[in-house]
């Protein structure tokens, strides 16, 4: 049985370490690809060195051209420039534009088969423009999936719990406007208003949307990529192993969501074929009117590169 081809354009930060998180899962044979000339092949090589250590037979290729990524199953692109202290969104929407139109030409020439994870931000705005200018791609984003994990984090945190007792989720837009869903997050099972008071579940709800700003914070030329990278894993593991794990990732909403031609970070359904379906779940009032809020993030942000 062939090995799954997985390929990541851009072998930064986060496209290194998605590389290296793939292959220790033994998820299939990575091609790392980066425009900087012997970088992606440099990474590579310390990245299979480590294989010993994971009990891996999965091998990463470092590439220098595009068309060494040919025949890929799935693609990751983290290609771009990372969010930097005191950036606004929008200079790094344009500045992203660019780099993910060339990358995803160049998808849609040698492997259009290929199921598309867009990783570099902001997510929702070049996902939209990604699908409108390749509608034949089958492309989807990461969304709020790290959002998530960070809120499970938090929780586990604030409880004094394990990170495996809880089930939670973000969902909206990847900004200040995400929505971390308090109604539907759950510890052991238990509703978690029953463990933590409301400050706690404020503090959690606030360190939530302020994670990525405040590691950029620290780091102060990037932002995170080691729990990014392992985001990313999980959700090519549920493609090849077609496990149909539920991630918030980026799509086109549907009715259920008031569908209207933007992306949004919704439940979705992720299995060989990359996102399967929306998963419809119930909201009340103030969780609608929070979605109407990230939608008019999100439409901001698409209406800025419409000419584009």
């Amino acid at each position: 049985m062939a090995l799954t081809s997985i390929s990541v354009m851009g072998a930064g930060n986060v496209g290194g370490a998605c590389a290296a998180a793939i292959a220790a899962r033994r998820l299939g044979s990575v091609r790392l690809y980066d425009i900087v000339e012997d970088l992606a092949i440099g990474k590579a090589m310390d990245i299979n060195h480590a294989s010993p250590f994971f009990g891996s037979d999965s091998r990463v290729r470092g590439c220098n051209r595009t068309e060494e990524l040919a025949g890929s199953d799935i693609v990751i692109v983290t290609a771009g420039a990372p969010r930097r202290q005191g950036m606004a969104r929008r200079d790094l929407l344009v500045e992203n534009l660019g780099v993910l139109a060339s990358l995803v030409a160049d998808v849609a020439e040698h492997s259009p088969a290929s199921r598309v994870l867009i990783v570099t931000n902001p997510v929702e705005a070049l996902t939209w423009y990604v699908r409108k200018h390749w509608p034949e791609l089958n492309i989807f984003g990461l969304g709020c999936s790290l959002d998530t994990l960070r809120f499970r984090f938090f929780l586990a945190e604030e409880a004094r719990v394990s990170v495996d007792c809880v089930s939670a989720m973000v969902i909206g837009t990847h900004d200040d406007c995400m929505i971390p869903m308090v109604n539907h997050a759950t510890i052991g099972g238990v509703d978690l208003r029953h463990l933590l008071t409301p400050g706690q579940i404020d503090t959690v709800v606030g360190r939530t949307r302020d994670a990525g700003t405040s590691i950029v914070r620290r780091l102060k030329a990037r932002g995170s990529f080691y729990a990014a990278s392992y985001t990313v894993a999980g959700i090519v593991e549920a493609m090849v192993q077609h496990t149909h794990g539920i991630f918030p990732v980026s799509v086109a909403p549907s009715a259920h969501y008031g569908g209207d031609g933007l992306v949004l970070n919704l439940p979705s359904i992720v299995g060989a074929e990359g996102v399967e379906r929306i998963v419809d779940i119930d909201m009340d009032q103030d969780e609608r009117d929070a979605l109407d809020r990230c939608r008019e993030s999100a439409g901001k942000a698409i209406a800025s590169i419409q000419d584009y």
